[in-house]
Parts: structure tokens; C-alpha cells; sequence
């Protein structure tokens, strides 16, 4: 039985996985580029693959949304 690989969905619970910036700026309804700006800036907790690419926890994303609109942001470390 072959299994086949499904795309990443942003909506699953599980806390331990990784978005990546695509999926963060799906959640938070703006551009992949803001995402990385608001990684630079430290308003999104993000932790960067050796290709130099970042990463969010699926949770800490989760609570960044429910947090309030973009605009509310504030650094989460």
C-alpha cells in the first residue's frame, strides 16, 4: 500500500508542527513578505532551517491569531 504525501495544512492542531511562511500568511490573511518581516522584527517567533528559510510552531502561530489583528502584534518571546 502506498501512501501518498499530502500538502501541509495550517489548520491542523498538532503543536509540535512547522509552518512555513506561505502557510503563516495564509492564517494571518497577508503576504509571504510581511511574515518575513515581522520574523526580523521578532514579532513572530521563527526558527530558521540550515537552508536559511523560517519556520513557526503550528501552536505559537495559533495564539499569535487569536491574539488580535496583525496590527496588535507584539513580540512573543
Amino acid at each position: 500500500m502506498r501512501v501518498r504525501n499530502r500538502p501541509p495544512d495550517p489548520t491542523n492542531p498538532d503543536p509540535a508542527r512547522l509552518l512555513s511562511r506561505a502557510e503563516v500568511a495564509r492564517l494571518f490573511g497577508v503576504s509571504v513578505s510581511t511574515v518575513s518581516r515581522w520574523a526580523r522584527r521578532g514579532l513572530l517567533k521563527a526558527v530558521r532551517t540550515p537552508g536559511g528559510h523560517y519556520r513557526f510552531r503550528s501552536d505559537e502561530m495559533r495564539r499569535a491569531v487569536s491574539a488580535g489583528s496583525p496590527d496588535e502584534l507584539t513580540r512573543l518571546d
